[in-house]
């Protein structure tokens, strides 16, 4: 199955799960594909969602874009397209988004770009997601300042260059990354600040950080970057031996491993059922009410559905 952005781009699409379950739009992150969250979805179909991944832009099987992208084009194109496909499929029942890394910041980054407690969303789980954390041990943080001053010498970064990489990335989005985290902020070009905008955002929301992921995404700034959203409803678990899990986990290993499968997905099902329901009844009240106030608005030959 595919799908084409607004500026032509072919998103190659796989479904998993029955058409009459609820949708969960499924993103994966950066040198990476959807096979890496092939697993996840095909668990969560088997708890009764409706599972729809994608590949970024140059990535798996999706084609390659005509410029260079950044993290807006994948918020403005990608996450677009996949709302738009869902919607038309789905109808009524608004998805739930499940994003590692980046593929939560672009959720969030389209998120903080639209009106106030935008509804399209039902909720949003974000695993080792972050882009603004300066709490890195100093050589680290030293390796992010070289990481940024040597991406401009190419337009791509194959993935032999990093661990369990499958799909080359690009440099314009990793500089991205970089900057926010080095500033401490993440700013648009333009000064747009992402996190402050979030502040308008209510929807559910679900962080989980790894104990050992102190490069990629530390808890820190997983931390700050659920506190930036304005919702009652939001929740941080750090996954590690001293909260319980069997691991402390790592960057990757808190979306692919059989420890994760054991302990990490049954928790986004929990979380997720429990948000259905609540969304459920929610669904219900609206349409009791819709047609309550049906009843006394006048049309010609009868009454008006106003819905």
């Amino acid at each position: 199955m595919h799908t084409l952005t607004d500026d032509g781009t072919r998103l190659f699409i796989s479904r998993l799960g029955d058409r009459g379950c609820p949708p969960l739009i499924v993103s994966h992150g950066t040198f990476s594909n959807q096979r890496s969250c092939t697993p996840l979805a095909r668990y969560l179909a088997g708890q009764g969602w409706q599972c729809w991944l994608f590949d970024w832009r140059s990535h798996g099987n999706s084609s390659l874009p005509a410029r260079a992208y950044n993290f807006e084009t994948i918020a403005a194109q990608e996450v677009v397209a996949m709302l738009r496909l869902v919607e038309e499929e789905c109808g009524l029942l608004r998805p739930f988004w499940l994003g590692h890394s980046a593929g939560a910041l672009i959720a969030a980054i389209w998120l903080a770009r639209q009106q106030a407690a935008c509804n399209r969303l039902a909720g949003l789980m974000m695993l080792a997601a972050q882009a603004s954390s300066r709490s890195r041990p100093w050589h680290l943080q030293c390796g992010i300042r070289l990481l940024s001053g040597l991406l401009p010498l190419r337009p791509t970064i194959a993935p032999r260059w990093m661990p369990m990489a499958s799909e080359a990335e690009s440099s314009l989005l990793l500089r991205q990354w970089c900057g926010w985290n080095l500033r401490g902020k993440m700013h648009s070009a333009d000064g747009f600040d992402y996190l402050a905008a979030l502040g308008q955002q209510t929807l559910p929301v679900l962080s989980l950080a790894g104990g050992r992921d102190r490069f990629i995404s530390p808890a820190e700034g997983c931390r700050q970057l659920l506190a930036s959203f304005g919702s009652q409803d939001k929740c941080f678990q750090l996954c590690d031996r001293q909260h319980g899990f069997s691991e402390d986990y790592g960057h990757d290993r808190l979306l692919l491993s059989k420890n994760a499968s054991k302990e990490i997905w049954p928790l986004l099902a929990d979380w997720l059922q429990q948000r259905e329901i609540l969304s459920s009844r929610l669904r219900g009240a609206s349409v009791s009410t819709a047609l309550s106030e049906a009843a006394i608005i006048p049309a010609e030959g009868g009454f008006l559905l106003d819905t």
